[in-house]
């Protein structure tokens, strides 16, 4: 047997030589050349250059290069020899995590042939075709050979596991296999030997038929007695100089029902099955019905009815429930029986035909929210890992859409962002009718000068959730984000072919990013763009995370040749990170006496904490108020601007409900670079909101002249006198009825405007505030100006996770120096001690 080490792009390759005539699987080598043709498609797709594809035409399957970096994301780790993407070639849909044979912890380093394939091909064809990887397991002197075999037509992948003891003592071993399937809508259970996953969102389902064994014997070595037993659960007794061979069939197919069908076909045959067929009142077909067949608390099939006969079959013994619904029908329960043709009738869905238009009637993104009017059900579209449609929402890039729901009544609400008055309708849906939604969306806020922006959002590539990323594209363009780098976790990544698919790329600007992330959170989460991308390859060619959050950030800030960057504290407990390094609750250097420097922002949300007290919560759950300690920060000298971001993982009203302004040398999108975003964020020149826009300026004079500046500026003020001009604009969803300016962090009672008290101060339309302030300053001072509306709430535009959240705005300090020297900080701690970490992090 040929056995050596994986090589960069090609790999050994197992093939039983059939006639050229004959039908073949294939078996490949991940290349830029092999790339287009033998990658999979789908969600879930981890593969990259170097993996191994075998391929036949029912199936393709991916198994990852056996190296020890090798990851198919930040939480599904050690895959070199796993099974990472497994799809139908007719569906193209990946939604598996990983299968790993004897378990995540087996590391599968070395892969070889047999028989030996020449080099350097990287592609074969065969009747069958095999990968064979092999491993020293823990227990020692027992080793393992896992293969993968496909063969041509066949409807599952084989995989093999041979347990070899060359000891000259009897080895139990502990061989369990272990099985990724993530999803928010998988349904997971066994049906006899069969363990099966099924996501019923994304129309995939996974079956492994359980592990059979058999044990083989050195030559002229009877069995014992003891090893012809059945084993105990996952522990297998591997005789001195044998093995045992563990076998498993691994299957995909698009829903349930008919991956047991294709699992066990004969009891379809030798039971009386039960068909269900589903249709409207109109008598048609209902192609997208969605069907469970329950025995008690226990699930024994679901799927969806054939497109074309609108019916699916279950093997029922004797009496069960079935439930059936779509999108646009509510779910309907009926009891069937053995052996029963049942005909469940839907009530007929209604259409809503959407004509949204901006204010010149061309076409527009936005967000459509229906939400059921009197009796009426909201209605539930898809899973919040969707993508046009997801819960009660449809995310339109267009302004243009067709979409069946359930009659009734509801209001709906059309918006696109902070800036666009939302528009408000009643409608009516009648069963088999069309009704219209139409609207016009007015821009109402104006924001020369300024872009929005979130810095930070994810998707599947992440691996900590698995909303599409196509519908994060959406959802940022549809909240009118007009600038977004692409920052999943511990991997580079790009929205640029989502925008392209949707041809809005003129709407959001962005450029690859990522998270780097480590432990703990509150420390060692960094985002950092742009960064270049190397596709197709581990992480897309972006650093690797460290544990020691000091390091990690000088890693980022080196990365790409010292190129300029935004790097971006995430999420952090500000007093662990810069006075508690080891977290006792003691002051001391914290993480970031050296890292400081390279760090250009940190995230200090929510915003309206401003205006709350240094802790928040109580007792083992308390927190630090971050935007609190960012104020200390600045007083102690640290000038680090803040943002906001939304951190999204889902796509139901994940993003938008946070974002930041940007000063931009253009108000165009698409004409905006990079690099301006990028010295925009290191500067500070941002102000942070969850709706309402913020304008804030200073004027001085310098002894010469008068200067004026925004955010993130500097001054000199000669006089000590400083005009503050502020404005507060707000779409006709939000309101404001408080402003107040902090002079070195404190909320200055004699800045402090209220709907209330200073009603003349206050207006009803988009400008809710526009007031020029008289500030004279006795010493070196940073002003900062906060808004919100203590009586009013986002409300139902941004969902009921954030509808309750008061509209807010906090703009980034200007610092006022009045010698010329210099701006000085005070050193003030804001009547608090500089914080360490809180009770409540982790």
């Amino acid at each position: 047997m040929n056995v050596r080490p994986l090589g960069p792009l090609a790999v050994c390759c197992c093939a039983v030589l059939a006639a050229a005539s004959l039908p073949a699987a294939e078996l490949a080598i991940l290349t830029p050349e092999t790339w287009q043709e033998f990658a999979p498609a789908g969600k879930e797709v981890d593969a990259i250059y170097g993996d191994i594809v075998l391929r036949n035409n029912r199936l393709t399957a991916v198994v990852a290069q056996p190296l020890p970096t090798r990851n198919a994301n930040m939480t599904v780790k050690n895959v070199g020899g796993c099974l990472i993407d497994f799809t139908s070639r007719e569906n193209g849909n990946d939604q598996l995590g990983a299968f790993f044979p004897l378990g995540k912890e087996t590391n599968w380093r070395t892969v070889h042939t047999k028989p030996e394939f020449p080099n350097p091909e990287v592609r074969v064809k065969a009747a069958s075709v095999s990968v064979i990887f092999t491993a020293v397991l823990k227990e020692n002197e027992v080793s393992a050979e896992t293969t993968y075999t496909l063969a041509d037509d066949a409807d599952c992948l084989l995989v093999e596991t041979r347990l070899l003891n060359t000891s000259e003592s009897l080895k139990k071993v502990l061989a369990k296999d272990e099985t990724r399937c993530d999803g928010t809508g998988y349904l997971k259970g066994s049906t006899g030997r069969l363990t099966w996953f099924y996501e019923r969102w994304w129309d995939a389902a996974y079956g492994i038929i359980d592990a059979e064994h058999t044990t083989q014997y050195p030559a002229g070595v009877k069995a014992v007695a003891d090893l012809d037993k059945k084993p105990a659960a996952n522990e297998y007794t591997v005789p001195v100089q044998g093995s045992v061979t563990l076998s498993r069939r691994l299957y995909v197919d698009f829903d349930l029902a008919r991956l047991q069908k294709r699992v066990d076909p004969e009891k379809w045959k030798a039971t009386e099955v039960t068909t269900i067929a589903v249709f409207d009142a109109a008598g048609e077909t209902v192609d997208d019905a969605y069907v469970e067949v329950n025995v008690g608390k226990k699930l024994l099939t679901a799927g969806k009815v054939d497109p074309d006969s609108g019916r699916l079959t279950a093997p029922i013994d004797d009496v069960a429930e079935v439930t059936v619904s779509t999108p646009a029908h509510q779910p309907v329960t009926q009891s069937v029986k053995k052996g029963e043709a049942v005909k469940i009738v839907l009530p007929t869905a209604g259409t809503v035909v959407a004509a949204i238009t901006n204010a010149d009637g061309g076409p527009t993104p936005c967000k459509v929210q229906f939400r059921g009017n009197g009796d009426t059900k909201d209605p539930f579209f898809f899973d919040k890992s969707g993508e046009h449609a997801v819960g009660n929402l449809y995310y339109s890039h267009d302004g243009k859409f067709e979409l069946a729901v359930p009659p009734g009544k509801y209001d709906c609400t059309v918006s696109y962002g902070p800036e666009y008055d939302i528009v408000e309708q009643e409608l009516t849906v009648e069963p088999g009718s069309k009704a219209t939604l139409s609207a016009k969306l007015v821009r109402s806020v104006q924001t020369p000068g300024f872009l929005s922006a979130d810095f930070h959002s994810h998707s599947s590539p992440s691996g900590d959730n698995v909303s599409s990323q196509f519908g994060r594209v959406l959802n940022l363009l549809c909240e009118h984000i007009e600038y977004a780098p692409c920052t999943e976790h511990n991997r580079l990544s790009t929205y640029t072919p989502h925008l392209k698919r949707l041809g809005v790329e003129h709407l959001l600007g962005t450029c690859v990013g990522m998270e780097l992330t480590s432990r703990p959170l509150p420390t060692s989460h960094f985002n950092a763009f742009p960064l270049k991308l190397h596709e197709h390859r581990q992480d897309g060619g972006g650093p690797v995370a460290d544990p020691d959050p000091e390091l990690q950030v000088a890693h980022l800030a080196m990365w790409d040749d010292r190129s300029a960057k935004v790097i971006q504290q995430n999420h952090p407990d500000i007093g662990w990170l810069f006075y508690d390094k080891d977290g006792d609750g003691k002051p001391d250097s914290g993480f970031f006496t050296n890292a400081l420097p390279h760090i250009d922002v940190v995230e200090i949300h929510p915003p309206h904490e401003i205006f709350l007290k240094p802790l928040i919560g109580d007792g083992d759950k308390q927190q630090n108020n971050t935007i609190f300690n960012w104020l200390q920060l600045l007083n102690q000298g640290h000038r680090l601007p803040g943002v906001v971001n939304t951190d999204a993982h889902y796509n139901i009203h994940g993003s938008g409900w946070l974002r930041i302004y940007f000063e931009s040398p253009t108000d165009d999108p698409s004409k905006v670079t990079t690099d301006d975003v990028v010295h925009a964020a290191e500067h500070g020149h941002i102000v942070m909101t969850n709706g309402p826009y913020l304008e804030v300026r200073a004027e001085t004079n310098d002894g010469k002249k008068k200067t004026s500046d925004g955010p993130g500026g500097d001054l000199i003020a000669a006089d000590g006198k400083v005009q503050l001009k502020i404005r507060v604009q707000c779409a006709n969803w939000l309101d404001v009825d408080r402003v107040q300016v902090f002079v070195n962090g404190r909320p200055d009672p004699k800045l402090n405007f209220t709907r209330n008290d200073n009603a003349d101060a206050f207006q009803d339309g988009v400008l809710k505030f526009e007031r020029t302030l008289e500030l004279d300053l006795k010493a070196d001072a940073h002003l900062i100006v906060a808004t919100i509306g203590d009586g009013h709430s986002l409300g139902h535009v941004m969902g009921p996770d954030h509808g309750k959240d008061k509209p807010c705005a906090v703009s980034n300090p200007i610092y006022i120096d009045l010698d010329g020297e210099g701006f000085t900080p005070n050193k003030d701690t804001l009547g608090a001690p500089l914080p360490t970490k809180a009770k409540g992090s982790k």
